[in-house]
């Protein structure tokens, strides 16, 4: 009997344990073309996790404008091909500390992490059926 205790106790502390360690993101599920309110902390770049027309996963890079990068930033990059992708507009704000994406559209749903990949929130489509 006091063995079955000792092995359910360390089994315990195992399981909490490991499930303090994942990084498991909480799921969000917004309608296509609502506004997007992804709450994550402050980062200087934004990265997202989306699958493409041909079923694989595309990472793209997203840029906070600070004022010396006006050329660069508001907009989501390919990390591969570093060209603009489209996307509903995006933009940080810092009262709620959520990436905002206004009229989302199928190309926008997806993993959305800080720049560094430590935080993340998964965004799933709301599809509704009838009304």
């Amino acid at each position: 009997m006091r063995l079955c205790s000792v092995a359910l106790l360390l089994f315990t502390v195992a399981y909490v344990k490991s499930a303090i360690d994942i990084n498991v993101p909480s799921t969000l599920y917004i309608k296509e073309g609502d506004t997007g309110t992804i709450g994550l902390p402050v980062s200087a770049n934004y990265r997202r996790e989306v699958h493409n027309p041909k079923g694989t996963m595309d990472e793209q890079l997203y840029r906070v404008c600070n004022g010396k990068n006006k050329t660069t930033c508001g907009f989501w990059e390919d990390v591969k091909t570093k060209k603009k992708v489209k996307s509903g507009v995006t933009t940080y704000n810092k009262n709620k500390k959520a990436l905002v994406i206004k009229k989302m559209l199928v190309s926008d749903f997806g993993n959305y992490m800080t720049g560094n990949k430590k935080k993340s929130r998964y965004v799933q489509q709301l599809v509704s059926l009838g009304k």
